[in-house]
């Protein structure tokens, strides 16, 4: 369960950065990242503002990912589960 929170947590961080990082990424006619910075004079208010508002919600719901997975994982009242071996 704490892999997939991980890689959760790893392709938010991938975003944001996409995002915030100044050099995009061309992918053939896409453009990846660096929104603000090519955003024309008179938006790039509102590309940082768009900006600032995704990296809190990504960053809100990041942590209250780990925070349910820590919950689903140890449930209160119930013991430890056993660890079983793999064998192959």
């Amino acid at each position: 369960m704490r892999l997939k929170a991980l890689l959760v947590l790893a392709l938010s961080v991938v975003a944001i950065t996409l995002y915030w990082f100044p050099q995009p990424l061309v992918i053939g006619d896409y453009v990846l990242g660096g929104y603000p910075w090519y955003a024309p004079e008179p938006s790039r208010g509102a590309m940082i503002a768009i900006g600032v508002v995704f990296t809190a919600v990504f960053a809100v719901l990041t942590a209250f990912m780990f925070y349910i997975s820590r919950g689903v994982e140890n449930p209160p009242g119930n013991p430890e589960p056993a660890r079983e071996e793999l064998a192959w």
